[in-house]
């Protein structure tokens, strides 16, 4: 009887409805329920002690792995490297590569900059089946460009100086440069006729000033802008061709 009332209730029902279901008394199905309730509530309150001495074995047997690994690692070579490939579990090594094509380019002073970039295996395998030489066989080259007040994209620059590079090489130390100017760096490979073909180029870059603010470039126009001795501010963009006004800079 008591295994139906306990069933009949958890399907939803009310001890009402139970005691009408199984034509009992209304108080004999209230006593049933309750007895089986408090039999519940027991059984949870002894559940909770026992798994607290399971949780104390399991800390014992915790400490235990934990003195055995430290015992293990003192017998391990002091000077083995965590950056090893095979280094132990816990330690992020970088990858040499990651495959993508790039060029970044950081400034390291107002006469240094230091690039680095990558060529994907893609980029490499189209190149070689174009000019049907293995990549490692086709010469890289390095080009800086200087397009201080010129847009890159069109093309145009007021200087540009390419020189080889070895193979394998992926970053470079671009040094002497000029402070103040805006420059950017192309890597790439020589074709058979000895021309220069970019594959990978880094934003435009500014180098910083070498001389104290005031001075330099746009002093001279915002000097007679600041003094009313024209009407409008000039654009630096009309300025006279490379040569010419680089005296002045």
């Amino acid at each position: 009887m008591e295994e139906k009332i306990v069933s009949l209730k958890q399907q939803g029902l009310t001890l009402k409805q139970i005691a009408a279901e199984l034509d009992v008394p209304i108080g004999k199905v209230q006593y049933a329920w309750r007895k089986w309730r408090n039999q519940q509530q027991e059984v949870e309150a002894v559940a909770p002690v026992k798994k607290k001495r399971e949780t104390k074995k399991a800390k014992t047997s915790v400490t235990t792995s934990r003195k055995q690994v430290a015992s293990a690692k003192e017998t391990v070579n002091v000077s083995t490297s965590p950056l090893l490939e095979k280094g132990p579990e816990g330690y992020w090594k970088l990858p040499d590569r990651y495959n993508v094509d790039f060029m970044h380019a950081v400034v390291q002073s107002p006469n240094s900059v230091y690039v680095c970039w990558e060529v994907s295996d893609l980029v490499k395998e189209t190149l070689a089946l174009q000019f049907m030489r293995r990549w490692e066989e086709l010469p890289k080259a390095f080009r800086i460009l200087d397009v201080t007040l010129l847009d890159y994209n069109s093309g145009h620059a007021n200087r540009s100086y390419t020189f080889d590079l070895p193979e394998m090489t992926n970053s470079w130390f671009v040094r002497p440069l000029d402070p103040n100017t805006t420059y950017v760096f192309e890597f790439g490979i020589r074709t058979m006729e000895g021309e220069f073909l970019p594959i990978v180029a880094s934003n435009p870059l500014d180098t910083p000033r070498a001389e104290p603010v005031g001075v330099g470039r746009f002093a001279e126009p915002v000097r007679r802008w600041q003094y009313g001795e024209v009407d409008s501010p000039e654009l630096l963009d009309t300025l006279p061709k490379y040569a010419a006004y680089r005296l002045v800079r």
